[in-house]
């Protein structure tokens, strides 16, 4: 997959994101899928869907959560791209949720040394 084909489509699930169109970012997700996520144990959980209804209804509940969030648009920019033959890529993005009145509505950290921070906030 070229960086151009990538590039086409995360634009396709950002604009699908900014329509709050939960069945549009559903369609642009294979049916057998997952997601990952850390829990509050802090340990990694995955999701995987085998079939196509509960990823569709994963995705008009999150976009219904983003609409009573305040959501306003996302962009991102791609930092890293890795093809890995002709159909697949794997991708690292930057992602920017703004709420409706352009405040940011959402960061995340991959990673981050929060007493570090702290000690260099204190000198």
């Amino acid at each position: 997959m070229s960086p151009t084909e990538t590039q086409t489509f995360f634009e396709a699930y950002r604009e699908a994101f900014n329509r709050l169109d939960g069945d549009a970012v559903a369609d642009l997700w294979h049916t057998h899928c997952g997601i990952t996520d850390t829990g509050a144990d802090g340990n990694a959980q995955l999701t995987w869907w085998a079939e196509s209804a509960p990823v569709r209804a994963n995705h008009r509940a999150l976009c219904q959560l983003y609409r009573q969030a305040g959501y306003g648009r996302a962009d991102f920019a791609i930092e890293q791209h890795v093809p890995m033959g002709p159909n697949h890529a794997f991708a690292h993005l930057h992602w920017t949720l703004q709420h409706h009145d352009g405040r940011v509505l959402l960061a995340v950290a991959h990673q981050e040394d929060l007493p570090e921070m702290k000690r260099h906030a204190a000198e």
